[in-house]
């Protein structure tokens, strides 16, 4: 546990993921969008890697832009039901999801204009301090890592003041190694 020498509370570093394309398979894999539970294939490495920080004490916090849902592609109910499902298939490692249901095409300006679809840190700034209210912890950006497919998550992570990864590496788990070796015992 590292502590604040300012504040003195407890500092917990998080990993933010994207979910489709980086958690389970997304468009470029399925061919089309996920569009509810039925589709939700998780990638068969992401289970035991995302338990492997949370054995090291992270957080780990999902962030989505789900954007077919301001488009009318899905609900919001079954939006959640993808998620829940996703939560599911990786044994439940997840402290928090998070998604924007916006999209810039949108009919209306409730639904086309917000703060949180990435590359925005809306979802990323929400998260951390909903966890904060929930837990008491801080979670500073330089301990943070946030790991996606797209270059919006490559921008958010930037926008947000972390550390990026792409998903196709970040799954090999190669990194764990250098993770492992900076970990306070």
């Amino acid at each position: 546990m590292t502590t604040s020498t300012r504040t003195g509370e407890k500092m917990v570093p998080v990993l933010y993921t994207d979910i489709d394309g980086t958690i389970r398979f997304g468009k470029d894999e399925l061919g089309r969008f996920v569009n509810g539970p039925e589709d939700v294939q998780v990638f068969p490495e992401v289970r035991d890697l995302l338990w492997s920080y949370k054995d090291l004490g992270w957080r780990i916090i999902g962030i989505s832009n789900q954007g077919g849902i301001a488009l009318g592609h899905m609900t919001m109910k079954t939006c959640f039901t993808a998620m829940v499902e996703t939560q599911n298939q990786c044994g439940g490692v997840f402290d928090k999801i998070s998604w924007c249901s916006h999209h810039p095409d949108a009919e209306t300006p409730e639904m086309a204009v917000c703060w949180c679809r990435k590359p925005r840190p809306g979802l990323v700034i929400e998260s951390a301090m909903a966890m904060f209210e929930k837990t008491g912890e801080i979670y500073p950006p330089h301990l943070g890592l946030f790991v996606g497919d797209r270059p919006e998550d490559e921008k958010c992570a930037e926008n947000a003041g972390l550390r990026f990864m792409p998903a196709d590496s970040w799954r090999t788990g190669v990194h764990m190694v250098e993770l492992l070796k900076t970990q306070p015992q």
